[in-house]
């Protein structure tokens, strides 16, 4: 079986979004930027751990593919 579809790696939330969300939730000035501020970050922390959690399964299907071969 070949690697057929590729690898999807997820990606961040634009900025501009995460403004929208909290401008439509009713947050204004420093309280929007901090909303800002940390949804970003969090989803920083989310892309950051999907990519390692894929990474690992990448490696782990081709030891086992080593393995069967």
């Amino acid at each position: 079986m070949g690697m057929g579809g590729g690898l999807s790696l997820p990606r961040p939330v634009p900025i501009e979004t995460i403004r929208r969300e909290a401008v439509r939730l009713g947050y204004q000035a420093d309280g929007l930027e901090d909303f800002v501020t940390i949804v970003a970050r969090i989803d920083d922390l989310f892309v950051e751990a999907e990519v390692r959690r894929i990474a690992e399964e990448a490696r782990a299907a081709a030891v086992r593919s080593r393995a069967n071969s």
